[in-house]
């Protein structure tokens, strides 16, 4: 930098490279600043460039239920909680809108999140910017359900990106039973594309929400969203971009086991145990499809009620017998309480890194 030149006079390419170390909650204030900052700073470059720094720290996003009152509320933590001191839930980021009662949290990818709500309310959320796009409503159109002893019986959700064109998309899959005929009609697919906000309807003989189990973390990576099975010889997945299904074999020993789908060190993973008076975990990752690998075995260990993924240390979120929310270090074996939460338990956990996607 020459002598007298201002910061704003910086070619494009350092002022984006200062820019993308820095936080979303400063960057949404230099908009403000001038036109060239605020279109370089919503520009798709440095968005992408910014979302990909290293520097951009994860946090720890926790959907959590409260006992008393029936409502749920998503609570965001820096990295540096994790590192010391417990977690404290009094300070829990609201939900959008009208949403108190939230049943399903899904992602983050890009650093949005799906939300779904008991009374059918569906919304893309951008945490960091607090943007917020209401999803419209699901429908039933110009597919023979239209009998008046038809109930939906079951349904689930998938959410992630088409790596050919950076687009995002929700898919439902709903399965509907008829009393009368006594008779399951073909499940009902519903895909939302951000870039159109609409749905698109069709039926699928390949899948259905009976099948399938919510994960207790995020499972969308590189273009398909996963589930685990009811049964847990079997993985399902959705390839957001072609818009189909497919089914993945896992080994037998999954059988006799319990388990939860989740991310370990940007691969799909199962993370398997057997509970009782104590509890062993195995976490298994899938190097390719079908082909999976034992690379950690934990325990016998006290005091576990279930497994739910993985932080970047390494490390286990596991959900304790008393359901609190703790870290298991697998080399040591040590848990590490993240609580102390009254009159509330945890549904879901993610890694969630900040961005600056927009939803509009």
């Amino acid at each position: 930098m020459n002598e007298g030149t201002t910061f704003l006079e910086l070619p494009a390419d350092v002022v984006m490279h200062i820019f993308s170390k820095l936080p979303v909650k400063s960057l949404l204030r230099f908009k403000a600043v001038c036109k060239y900052w605020c279109s370089l700073i919503q520009s798709p470059t440095f968005v992408a460039k910014h979302l990909r720094h290293h520097k951009n720290q994860e946090n720890l996003l926790v959907h959590c239920y409260h006992v008393h009152g029936g409502a749920s509320a998503l609570s965001l933590f820096p990295d540096a909680y994790l590192a010391g001191t417990s977690l404290e839930y009094q300070d829990h980021i609201p939900t959008p809108t009208s949403f108190s009662t939230v049943s399903t949290v899904l992602g983050p990818v890009d650093g949005l999140v799906f939300i779904y709500n008991d009374h059918s309310l569906m919304l893309l959320w951008n945490p960091a910017t607090r943007e917020v796009k209401l999803l419209p409503p699901l429908v039933v159109s110009s597919l023979p359900l239209s009998s008046p002893s038809r109930t939906l019986y079951s349904h689930v959700f998938g959410f992630g990106k088409d790596p050919s064109t950076n687009d995002f998309k929700v898919v439902c899959v709903r399965d509907y039973w008829d009393d009368d005929l006594q008779v399951w009609y073909v499940p009902l697919v519903s895909v939302y594309t951000l870039s159109s906000h609409s749905w698109r309807q069709f039926r699928d003989y390949t899948f259905s929400s009976l099948r399938v189990v919510k994960s207790y973390t995020n499972t969308y990576l590189n273009g398909f969203y996963y589930w685990g099975g009811i049964s847990s010889c079997r993985v399902f997945a959705f390839d957001v971009r072609n818009e189909i299904f497919r089914e993945i074999r896992t080994p037998d020993t999954f059988k006799s086991m319990q388990g939860n789908l989740a991310l370990y060190n940007d691969s799909l993973a199962t993370f398997a145990y057997n509970r009782g008076t104590e509890t062993s975990v195995d976490v298994w990752v899938m190097e390719a499809e079908g082909c999976w690998i034992k690379k950690v075995s934990i325990g016998p260990l006290l005091n576990i009620r279930r497994a739910l993924g993985s932080w970047k240390t390494g490390f286990i979120f596991i959900e304790t017998g008393n359901m609190q929310l703790a870290l298991l270090n697998p080399d040591t074996k040590e848990i590490r309480h993240l609580g102390p939460r009254i009159n509330c338990y945890c549904l879901q956990v993610s890694r969630y890194k900040e961005s600056l996607v927009r939803l509009h």
